[in-house]
């Protein structure tokens, strides 16, 4: 059975969405998950921990390619560097792993994001 790139664009933008960009979000907004807000600071620490191991997994699946879904850039791949760059306050940036740091240096070389990241007032200067 042959698997099409579609399958693998769509698994990838569902994880990316419905996992690293949903603990991304309970992340920043703590407050919204609890009732004591005594535990919102284990709550951040809790899930910089799993946003981290995310990460390790999009590193390890970056091996030897140039982008999420091969050879050929896709909306997963801006998805991504928007997500990596939520996050490069982090313990361990997404930039401190080896296949991702690469990945993402070379995606903030492209047009796209360099024109909203000026858009956004973003620097790319971690990334250069």
């Amino acid at each position: 059975m042959e698997i099409k790139v579609e399958h693998y664009f769509f698994q990838w933008m569902m994880y990316l969405t419905n996992t690293v960009q949903a603990e991304l979000m309970v992340y920043f907004y703590p407050q919204k998950h609890t009732t004591d807000s005594q535990n919102i600071e284990s709550i951040i620490k809790m899930q910089e921990g799993r946003i981290t191991e995310m990460f390790k997994l999009l590193d390890d699946e970056l091996e030897n390619k140039n982008y999420l879904i091969g050879e050929t850039i896709s909306a997963c791949d801006y998805f991504l560097f928007m997500l990596a760059v939520w996050a490069d306050e982090f313990k361990k940036p997404p930039l401190s792993f080896n296949n991702l740091s690469r990945y993402l240096r070379k995606l903030a070389q492209r047009d796209a994001i360099i024109n909203v990241c000026k858009k956004e007032k973003l620097s790319l200067a971690d990334y250069m």
